[in-house]
């Protein structure tokens, strides 16, 4: 989300080689005929944790978007509204997500537009969960060596993504740009270029990661969910059903389902369990259907939906009679409804038709 810093994510699909600087050099001394003295700006700690910025040079971010016009870029720390909340998900479990946007933020995806998104995602701890990037319904079994290490790469909608065990961490790397497989993207013409860039990122960021101390590594990460998954209290079946305004005589299945309980299918789902997020359903008999999901003590990290570029997809829901610390947006409308809720330290991400009704009803069962 933040070059520098993280957002959070990228995974998103959203390129040489960097090596870790070691200690810089002392400043040499002044001329004996200097009549002023200067303090050289202090670099990053040998010992504080990689940023951004460490994984992937700035311009080697810059050369990756570049278009087919050979225009030069200057990206910006952005990410694709919808991986807005698993970035959070990633930075709260001890991760780090990065994304970069070159063109236009976040317009409709098959709208005409030029933007581009690039993303590295590290989880730390899961390289033991690995599995290769999905490519449809199915893992893709190309395989490309990078950095000393065979990692899984494929080339779909809406771009290009490899992914790898890194040492104990699962990383994925991914660009995605609009209209990749429709009217024609900002990479036109390069499509064969595009998978050498992004290995270039990749080998930047694998690299880095291979250098790195366990200081360089350790990622802060907030206090997770200990107490079982449960859809109870503010995620009780009643209100929330109540909530979907069904039809009368409409039966629904409120399912509760924790990805830390199975092994992961997908780079997402390891995110989810590392983070201890758990989701609430609800699929009706009329084919209305809801989903929840809950992330405790997450709730620090909300204000990440207020930078680029999920802040041009989201607004913000008022929500009656709740305490002081809520905070609600929202996206979307019917069944594309998305509200994305604080509340008692807990984060949740509702989604599916009166998204906003069922936020309203879980401040109610939880006050």
């Amino acid at each position: 989300m933040r070059a520098s810093t993280a957002i959070a994510v990228s995974a998103s699909l959203a390129s040489l080689l960097l090596g870790l600087a070691g200690c810089a050099a002392p400043e040499p001394p002044a001329s004996p005929t200097s009549t002023a003295s200067s303090t050289p700006t202090p670099g990053p700690a040998a010992s504080d944790p990689l940023d951004c910025d460490a994984l992937v040079p700035a311009d080697l971010v810059a050369a990756t978007l570049e278009g087919a016009d050979g225009m030069p870029v200057e990206p910006v720390a952005a990410v694709e509204d919808h991986r807005a909340f698993d970035a959070v998900l990633l930075e709260g479990a001890g991760g780090l997500p990065c994304s970069w946007r070159v063109g236009d933020g976040m317009p409709e995806y098959n709208a005409p537009s030029d933007w581009a998104y690039l993303r590295v995602d590290v989880l730390p701890g899961a390289a033991s969960q690995w599995v290769p990037v999905a490519l449809g319904d199915a893992p893709s079994d190309e395989t490309r060596e990078i950095a000393g290490i065979e990692a899984s790469v494929a080339v779909g909608d809406p771009g290009w993504a490899i992914s790898a065990p890194v040492g104990d961490a699962w990383v994925v790397v991914s660009l995605s740009a609009a209209a990749h497989t429709s009217t024609g993207d900002r990479f036109a013409g390069l499509q064969v270029d595009m998978m050498d860039r992004l290995a270039a990122v990749a080998e930047a960021a694998f690299t880095a990661l291979q250098q790195a101390t366990p200081d360089q590594l350790d990622w802060p990460a907030l206090e997770l969910r200990q107490t079982d998954a449960v859809c109870n209290g503010g995620l009780d079946e009643q209100g929330v059903v109540a909530a979907m305004q069904l039809p009368a005589g409409t039966t629904v299945e409120y399912t509760m389902s924790d990805p830390a309980a199975t092994a992961p299918e997908y780079f997402t789902s390891a995110v989810a369990a590392a983070a201890r997020a758990f989701t609430c359903e609800a699929w009706a008999s009329d084919g209305t259907w809801l989903r929840i999901t809950a992330a405790r003590g997450l709730s620090p990290l909300f204000g990440r939906f207020g930078e680029p570029d999920a802040d041009l997809a989201l607004s913000q829901l008022e929500l009656a009679d709740t305490p002081p610390d809520t905070s609600a947006l929202v996206s979307g409308t019917g069944r594309a409804s998305t509200v994305l809720l604080s509340l008692g330290g807990t984060l949740y991400r509702i989604e599916g038709e009166h998204a906003p009704d069922v936020a309203q009803a879980i401040v109610a069962q939880t006050y």
